[in-house]
């Protein structure tokens, strides 16, 4: 409140008192609205223009020098023009609702919310602040809102506002692509990708059905909020298929290839040695650059990681009862003819993965997996070494913490060097990929399922895994020197635990499982032999 301010006043009463005291149940109204309605919606920015005079036009001609105060007008022409999308795109004002006024502020909060909402969204709103506004000056309550903290952003590499001029930049890329891509060729991409006949082929699906649906939502009456919608929430590299193996695809098959090309060229890129991977040694600037980032990020506890324990992980099933086995002599692991009287042997089914997890699983009480000699799905989970360090991945939150990833060894490894023998061994335990664990945001990266076989350990610990593809995405542009720092490192073994670690089954591709698990439930002891994921 300036001095200016004061002198101007016909009352001595604070902003708004002069309502009977409404004015401060006023602005506690408005807070209560706000914190609604950025409970479940984002905020967005608009083109609305002049709120302050209309605000103060809005006023019975003698009451606008007592409403006449810098404070408000700051947070009107600073606030006063966001809005909120629902899911038909259309606009509300987080802040104007008249329902909520005084009598004497009705007509101005009235222009406030019409003037919001008619207005033409431009942009994703994102604010560091706690506090919108000054709330209070001396004895002057003023128009202001307290953030929740789960709402104020937190900055990264980029601060607010540069965040919000990225948002800008994927809104303009995703409306060059959806001109380019249209509907019938993402349809084809869908159906190619669908009918697994590409290398990874399921970690593009989502990204090309997210496609699928920004177009039809192009067609509706508010079609640009919804794509402005869509990219204030859209995963890393979703507004951008140009720049990514949707982009490579898309092209191919709008240029008539054949599909062996189209397949040939998706296949190589994909490669787990060759997707987002650096084929060169990083240079000096990368490497400043990334030092720079990982100071600023507060990453350096991230980067040190171990072998992630059976504690670690989300169980999706765990043997009943889970009582460690009595010490056995060396004809321990024979079975008597009472125990095998007891055991009633079923004849073996081939199931789908879907089925069995649907089916068997939820009354398996003991479980093994028959391992083969080698296998390209000997896999092990690892994790951080602190729990408390910054989240390094993009499945990895301050508000839902999930700082486990995986690795196996593209070209195949054998059962011996996991420390395992070809044959039935203990499953200790079942579950998915770390990236689906809380949520289905991250299902792009790509499903699986995991089995943690007793006694699996790689013997060869040859890196930290921190692959591109799994890092936040303000660590694209220092991924080289990441990885190779991660190339350079080895994993902490935790002692006394058992090691998540065993075999891990995925959707991709058209090869056949050959997955055999013999269950042991009620009584009953079958072999199933999963073929597929579904």
């Amino acid at each position: 409140m300036s001095s200016d301010d004061l002198k101007a006043r016909p009352s001595s009463h604070p902003v708004g008192s002069r309502d009977e005291s409404g004015y401060p149940a006023f602005l506690e109204r408005l807070q209560t609205a706000f914190e609604g309605h950025l409970a479940h919606h984002r905020l967005f920015t608009t083109d609305a223009t002049g709120l302050w005079e209309a605000y103060l036009a809005a006023f019975p001609e003698e009451a606008r020098q007592h409403h006449t105060c810098s404070a408000c007008r700051r947070f009107v022409e600073r606030f006063g023009a966001l809005v909120t999308l629902d899911d038909q795109g259309i606009q509300r004002s987080p802040f104007w609702d008249e329902h909520l006024a005084t009598p004497m502020m009705f007509a101005p909060v009235e222009r406030l919310r019409t003037l919001a909402e008619k207005a033409r969204v431009t942009g994703v709103f994102l604010s560091s602040q706690p506090v919108w506004g000054t709330p209070v000056t001396g004895a002057w309550k003023h128009l202001a809102v307290r953030v929740p903290q789960a709402y104020v952003f937190r900055p990264s590499l980029l601060d607010a506002h540069q965040r919000m001029a990225e948002l800008r930049e994927h809104y303009r890329c995703l409306n060059v692509a959806l001109g380019e891509f249209h509907t019938d060729l993402l349809k084809q991409a869908q159906t190619v990708l669908r009918a697994d006949a590409l290398s990874r082929s399921e970690k593009f699906i989502g990204v090309v059905e997210w496609l699928l649906a920004r177009q039809d939502e192009r067609k509706q009456p508010h079609g640009h909020n919804l794509l402005w919608k869509a990219v204030a929430s859209a995963p890393a590299g979703f507004c951008t298929p140009r720049a990514s193996m949707v982009g490579t695809l898309l092209e191919d098959l709008a240029a008539g290839l054949p599909f062996e090309t189209v397949q040939s060229r998706f296949d190589a890129k994909m490669h787990p040695l060759q997707y987002q991977r650096p084929q060169a040694a990083p240079s000096a600037g990368n490497i400043q650059q990334a030092e720079a980032a990982i100071a600023k990020l507060g990453l350096a506890p991230s980067l040190e990681r171990r072998f992630a324990t059976l504690a670690d992980v989300h169980l999706t099933w765990t043997p009943a009862g889970n009582k460690p086995e009595p010490a056995r002599g060396i004809f321990g692991h024979l079975r008597t003819k009472e125990e095998q009287r007891r055991e009633l042997r079923l004849p073996g089914k081939t199931l789908t993965w879907v089925k069995f997890r649907d089916t068997v699983l939820p009354t398996a009480e003991r479980m093994q997996l028959r391992v083969p000699s080698s296998s390209t799905a000997f896999s092990a989970m690892v994790t951080a070494v602190h729990p408390d360090a910054p989240p390094l991945l993009q499945w990895d939150s301050l508000e839902r913490r999930n700082p486990v990833s995986w690795y196996f060894y593209p070209h195949g490894s054998t059962a011996s060097s996991w420390g395992l023998r070809p044959g039935d061994v203990e499953v200790l335990g079942v579950t998915m990929k770390p990236n689906t664990w809380f949520s289905d945001r991250f299902a792009h990266v790509g499903q699986g399922v995991f089995f943690i076989l007793k006694g699996a350990r790689d013997s060869r610990n040859s890196g930290l895994s921190l692959f591109p593809e799994f890092l936040r995405s303000e660590l694209h542009g220092v991924r080289a020197t990441i990885e190779a720092f991660s190339q350079s490192r080895k994993l902490e073994i935790p002692e006394g635990q058992p090691l998540a670690s065993g075999m891990m089954f995925t959707p991709a591709g058209n090869a056949s499982w050959e997955l055999v698990v013999r269950v042991t439930s009620q009584g009953a002891v079958a072999d199933y032999t999963l073929d597929r994921w579904d």
